[in-house]
């Protein structure tokens, strides 16, 4: 099972769920999040969103959607091309998917585990 955190332009999250959606990636949690990779934050990759830099302590800080989804290790390729087809342009502040190994999930209201309690 994989806990996966999905990094991406705001302007791109309406889009981004209705694809995971119909990809049956029903289940996910959502932040606003502010964040910077190497880039200055500056320049072409802003992608015409300059409202969403944020100067914080002379180190431009980025606004950016979270979305964290679990699901079976066997859906994780699948659940990262539905990712990329609708957020990959080829500029820099695409967005990055990291992927960690969940444990264990527990379903509270019935006491299914793992694959389970994902479904």
């Amino acid at each position: 099972m994989k806990q996966v955190y999905i990094f991406i332009r705001p302007n791109m999250y309406f889009k981004t769920k209705a694809a995971l959606v119909e990809n049956s990636f029903h289940s996910m949690s959502v932040k606003d999040v502010l964040g910077r990779g190497k880039g200055s934050g500056k320049g072409s990759f802003v992608a015409g969103n300059e409202e969403s830099l944020v100067n914080h302590m002379d180190n431009p800080f980025i606004a950016k959607k979270m979305i964290e989804i679990f699901c079976r290790d066997e859906d994780v390729d699948r659940l990262i091309s539905v990712v990329k087809k609708v957020n990959q342009t080829g500029n820099p502040g695409d967005g990055k998917v990291f992927v960690l190994e969940a444990e264990e999930v527990i379903r509270i209201r019935t006491g299914e585990k793992n694959d389970n309690a994902l479904m």
